[in-house]
């Protein structure tokens, strides 16, 4: 079986920092919504600039369409579960050190993306310059952390413990990641 192609990743990371930003704007009320909002239409308009519009997910895009102030809890919840799949992709890619992310990486999400995410300081040239020279971990690497975030993670289809939790996350993208032809919505 063959991996991603380490570009296809990297996007695929991009549209998650995305939606860890779009949180951030819902969540982080210093600016007035108008403001918050100002950005959010920025970012979304920049989605071809960035290369996303062939990878952004149709609910993600609906997420990141949303303006600021209108998601609901859920919204919040799924956002924050989708963007946590980042700390993943960014430690495939190999911009986080040590081993995989676990809990504790995800309660320090913001900053850790945004020390080493791939979208920067938010300039769309230096992110496709990122993008373009992205490489993955070695294979057999990535394989090891698929395991162990297996083992973590048991038998449960949803389980509800936060360690186990962010296991499930980090498996779904590991094996998308990790087979080719599998599409990132029907990673299991």
């Amino acid at each position: 079986m063959e991996s991603k192609d380490a570009i296809d990743v990297a996007r695929r990371c991009l549209c998650l920092e995305l939606l860890l930003q779009r949180l951030g704007l819902e969540t982080d009320t210093e600016d007035p919504a108008a403001v918050r909002d100002e950005v959010r239409r920025k970012w979304l308009a920049r989605l071809g600039d960035l290369g996303l519009e062939p990878v952004i997910l149709a609910d993600e895009r609906a997420l990141l369409e949303r303006p600021v102030g209108e998601l609901s809890e859920d919204d919040l919840d799924d956002l924050h579960g989708r963007a946590s799949g980042a700390l993943v992709l960014l430690w495939a890619l190999g911009r986080l050190e040590g081993p995989r992310p676990s809990f504790a990486a995800v309660e320090e999400m913001a900053s850790i993306v945004g020390d080493h995410g791939l979208l920067g300081t938010g300039s769309i040239a230096r992110a496709n310059e990122t993008v373009a020279s992205a490489s993955l971990r070695p294979e057999a690497e990535l394989r090891e952390a698929l395991s162990a975030y297996g083992r973590t993670r048991g038998m449960a289809r949803e389980p509800s413990e936060p360690e186990k939790i962010v296991a499930g996350v980090g498996a779904h993208h590991l094996e998308w990641i990790l087979d080719r032809e599998m599409a990132f919505d029907t990673a299991d």
